[in-house]
């Protein structure tokens, strides 16, 4: 058996996946949210949802086995360094993790280090305590000795335990574009962006749709996935380019034509209407999509992003982790049509 956990990560990412079988269970932790996902309350005393989480698999007497951090964005990295940071979490249970540190890209690339690219060992919420443990995060996981350093890149087919993956981002090209020095994404985490686009009916943002694709650097480098357990198929595209996912899809042989084939797919960047294309969906047959936030930061998710989902297949359901995610989003016309197909998750998925 399968089971996917969206734990509640507020406006970000963190995903467990844990597989068991006859020679015991395997846990996956895809990002770790925002620091509050580890720690709520003064101080982050109080257990959040990862920490929960966490503190099951040590009930069980079981480890992390894989840890990836998709890229380096403060609403996928903060909760991973608090509990990486907090003693009896990820220091002593993690067994390997994957990262794309800046420094391995400018090794992979041949290309001179960018220190200012490094991540700071922080917990704290705000930029401004960002540099103020004097570590990085690429040490602290060098001193655990649970990091091999190696650049993930598409193409790359990997077993871990259970579980295949055939990465479909970053790509070459995509690291090359963004060994520059990224920047400072922390402070648009923190605010509401732009609003909503509940106002316009389906009908009208895809009879006016219009792709214009996400460009920030971070979400460019996301380590996006086909993973494979058991003749069951998932797609986690992190915060990834549509395009890049496009591009590696052709080169592995998929068409409009010869879709690929999956369970699930957690759509990219929160439902943000700059990283899913009608193009992406043509080359995917999936009928369950899953979208992670509370609805709380840049508009996400996006009613155009819904609505390209729902029209690319009329049996297509999508699934939010928060209960409120979607509210306000039909307009009253559009709620006996579609209420069915825009869903809650409760728990996790059992496959």
């Amino acid at each position: 058996m399968t089971t996917i956990r969206l734990l509640e990560a507020s406006y970000g990412d963190s995903i467990l996946v844990s597989h068991s079988s006859e020679t015991g269970r395997a846990n996956l932790l895809i990002d770790g949210g925002p620091a509050k996902t580890f720690g709520v309350g003064p101080g982050g005393r109080r257990p959040g949802p990862l920490c929960k989480a966490l503190n099951e698999i040590k009930e069980r007497g079981e480890h992390v086995d894989l840890v990836i951090l998709t890229h380096i964005d403060s609403d996928h990295i903060r909760g991973l360094i608090k509990a990486f940071k907090t003693e009896g979490y990820l220091s002593t249970h993690a067994k390997r993790v994957w990262l794309n540190a800046s420094s391995n890209i400018s090794a992979y690339l041949n290309q001179p280090e960018i220190p200012e690219n490094s991540i700071p060992f922080s917990t704290g919420e705000s930029p401004e305590t960002s540099v103020s443990d004097g570590q990085t995060f690429e040490q602290a996981l060098t001193n655990l000795n649970c990091w091999g350093r190696e650049v993930i890149v598409a193409g790359q087919v990997i077993t871990e335990g259970p579980f295949k993956f055939t990465i479909l981002s970053p790509s070459r090209k995509n690291l090359e574009k963004l060994h520059c020095i990224w920047p400072d994404e922390s402070l648009s985490a923190e605010t509401s962006g732009e609003a909503n686009d509940y106002h316009f009916s389906l009908n009208d943002l895809l009879e006016n749709d219009s792709f214009t694709e996400d460009s920030t650097p971070a979400n460019g480098s996301s380590i996006a996935f086909i993973l494979e357990v058991e003749g069951k198929k998932f797609l986690f595209l992190a915060d990834a380019y549509a395009s890049t996912v496009v591009d590696v899809l052709a080169e592995l042989g998929y068409t409009k034509e010869n879709k690929l084939v999956v369970d699930f797919v957690k759509v990219s960047h929160h439902g943000s209407h700059f990283n899913t294309s009608v193009d992406m969906l043509e080359f995917i047959e999936c009928r369950s999509y899953l979208i992670s936030t509370d609805g709380t930061r840049h508009g996400h998710p996006h009613k155009r992003t819904l609505a390209r989902i729902l029209n690319a297949h009329p049996e297509n359901v999508i699934y939010f982790n928060y209960k409120n995610a979607f509210d306000g989003i039909l307009l009253d016309g559009e709620v006996e049509a579609y209420e069915s197909r825009l869903r809650y998750l409760a728990g996790g998925i059992q496959i």
